[in-house]
């Protein structure tokens, strides 16, 4: 560290210029270790993602979702440190929120129509992620379908493949899937002759105007289908109807294949939906994509990513069929296998 005459001046006692020198050595060296933590500590604050979860209110779902995304964030972050290593998941519904709301948060996730309409009354589009959205938004919450088609959303249905796949699987070999349908929400003609062909079955429309008519219209649907597919229109499957469209596909020994698993639970034999734990898993994976790059993305409508089978199993014994097991009809639909 010192010259051969900086040591000679030590011994001869000029030591005050060498020592000055010393002392501004070390105080460089302090600044620069100084520098350096500083820097590592505020890339440690970067990677600290504050994330904003609004709810459409306080249904016990929101809150099931809520704690999914949480530990799939842990489980994110441990991953890809490089990221996170910590974040700050906040969660409210729109009354609660404070002024500031929007200020400090890297992503906001919506979850429900409710909220999603929140976020777009009041501006707010970047780095924001709308879920459990119905592909059709309902008449009353004033937003169009328009809104979700330019924004990064999750629909709460399944694609309607994927639900014709499970009416296959769980018809014990029948191909022929009946379908109700309103007047006012027909599924795509393209998807349904494009899945004929894919899948090898046939599909028949029922068309509903008018809910007097629904007793009549299912009869007769019933008689040439082998399984009733139900897809969730409220026209059509509601409190009132579903007793009476599950009675009345009993007695003509014909399977209805739901869309949740509140309507297995009342009797259809099975159903492809997404649980909560589902719903998070996809939203923690778009949220990824958001916060691994500094730019803002829009991806669009996309259907979930996740799902699960349920199978309501003394249904299907009492109808002489005989289902596999819930993982293995999942798969089976992920591969686009049947029969």
């Amino acid at each position: 560290m010192f010259t051969n005459g900086e040591l000679t001046a030590l011994r001869t006692g000029d030591a005050l210029p060498v020592l000055g020198r010393f002392c501004r050595i070390l105080l460089l060296l302090f600044l620069a270790q100084h520098f350096i933590a500083g820097y590592v500590y505020s890339q440690e604050i970067e990677r600290q993602q504050n994330i904003l979860i609004i709810k459409s209110g306080n249904a016990t779902v929101y809150g099931k979702v809520i704690s999914a995304i949480e530990h799939y964030f842990i489980l994110y972050c441990e991953r890809h440190p490089d990221v996170c290593t910590e974040v700050d998941i906040t969660s409210s519904t729109p009354t609660d929120l404070k002024p500031e709301w929007s200020r400090h948060s890297d992503l906001i996730i919506t979850l429900g129509t409710k909220a999603a309409t929140f976020t777009r009354n009041n501006g707010v589009s970047k780095k924001t992620i709308h879920a459990m959205i119905p592909m059709l938004p309902n008449r009353n919450s004033n937003i169009s379908d328009r809104f979700f088609q330019e924004a990064d959303t999750i629909y709460l249905n399944q694609p309607l493949e994927r639900s014709l796949r499970l009416a296959k699987l769980s018809t014990g070999g029948g191909k022929r899937i009946g379908i109700l349908i309103h007047k006012n929400n027909r599924p795509a003609e393209s998807i349904l002759r494009k899945s004929e062909n894919k899948l090898g079955v046939t599909i028949t429309l029922a068309e509903v105007v008018d809910s007097k008519e629904l007793g009549s219209k299912l009869g007769k649907l019933l008689e040439s289908s082998d399984v009733l597919l139900a897809l969730p229109d409220a026209n059509i499957h509601n409190r009132k109807t579903i007793s009476n469209i599950l009675t009345s596909t009993y007695r003509k020994q014909v399977p209805v294949v739901g869309f949740s698993a509140a309507y297995v639970k009342a009797g259809a034999i099975s159903a492809v939906h997404s649980t909560p734990d589902d719903i998070a898993r996809h939203i923690v994976d778009v949220s990824a994509s958001h916060l691994s790059k500094k730019n803002d993305l829009i991806k669009g409508p996309k259907y979930p990513k996740y799902f699960s089978v349920s199978v309501n199993r003394k249904v299907a014994r009492s109808l002489g069929i005989k289902l596999p097991s819930e993982t293995h009809l999942r798969d089976q639909i992920s591969a686009g296998e049947t029969p």
